[in-house]
């Protein structure tokens, strides 16, 4: 995806840490097994990961095979990365944004990120993972776009939420075809960095099945939500559980978009 235009909110995800950590979904198998098998990844690579946020891609690519440096800046969802991968000596878990990472040029055979690499200034980001990689390294970007199945019930939730919480808001219509506008802009965004190539990419689809507790923590792991007040975040509670329950909703199935892109280092 193409870089935020702002980028004040990136350590807004530490202020609601342990509902991050227990409310975002984790990347799952077989997108991760796709990841590695295009770039080339066996076991003792070393990768580094941008914004791990409490490990929802470092321990299943960790699974994998590679050891994974975790860069995450927030000092929370750090501390609960780095509970989390306590008996892996596989995972190394450090602070800092990316922008200031140091690390020998040519350290990793893959630099990735999950939900977090719009957060990067794009002056820096792609030139700097291109230092970083080896020859032939590769670069894997992941986001996911959750929505309720149901397009009536993302609706009525638009209808009451929408004016004071936009961050909850997603268009039926139009929610794959706006995923696939900005994927496409972060493509191009990639590419007039002038430092890699031959990108694939890929969408995929799965299922959250959340209760209604469980979708209102989601909601308030996304960066707008996550510095509202107490007063703010009651209200959000409020609403939610009031649509639902005129639906009848015990729980709320999403459709979970999936975008994957990876491109492969220059050979300059």
């Amino acid at each position: 995806m193409k870089a935020n235009t702002r980028r004040d909110n990136k350590l807004a995800f530490d202020e609601v840490a342990d509902v991050y950590d227990s409310a975002r979904p984790g990347i799952p198998h077989h997108l991760v097994t796709s990841l590695v098998r295009i770039t080339h990844l066996a076991p003792g690579d070393q990768v580094l990961e941008v914004g791990a946020g409490s490990g929802q891609l470092t321990r299943p690519l960790r699974a994998a095979g590679p050891d994974v440096t975790a860069l995450e800046p927030g000092d929370r969802l750090r501390a609960l990365l780095a509970k989390h991968a306590a008996d892996d000596l596989g995972i190394t878990v450090t602070g800092g944004f990316f922008e200031d990472y140091t690390a020998p040029d040519a350290s990793f055979a893959a630099v990735v990120s999950a939900n977090a690499w719009q957060w990067v200034d794009p002056s820096v980001s792609y030139a700097k993972a291109a230092d970083l990689l080896t020859e032939g390294g590769h670069l894997a970007l992941v986001w996911n776009f959750p929505i309720v199945a149901d397009p009536a019930l993302q609706l009525a939730l638009n209808e009451v939420l929408g004016q004071d919480y936009p961050d909850a808001v997603r268009d039926p219509a139009t929610h794959l075809s706006g995923i696939e506008t900005r994927a496409a802009e972060g493509r191009a965004e990639l590419a007039a960095s002038g430092r890699f190539e031959a990108p694939w990419w890929q969408f995929s689809t799965d299922t959250l099945t959340l209760t209604p507790d469980a979708y209102y923590d989601l909601l308030l792991s996304y960066a707008n939500a996550a510095v509202l007040d107490d007063t703010a975040r009651t209200d959000l509670f409020h609403r939610i559980r009031t649509v639902l329950t005129a639906h009848g909703a015990d729980t709320v199935t999403m459709d979970n978009v999936l975008y994957a892109v990876v491109a492969r280092k220059t050979d300059q």
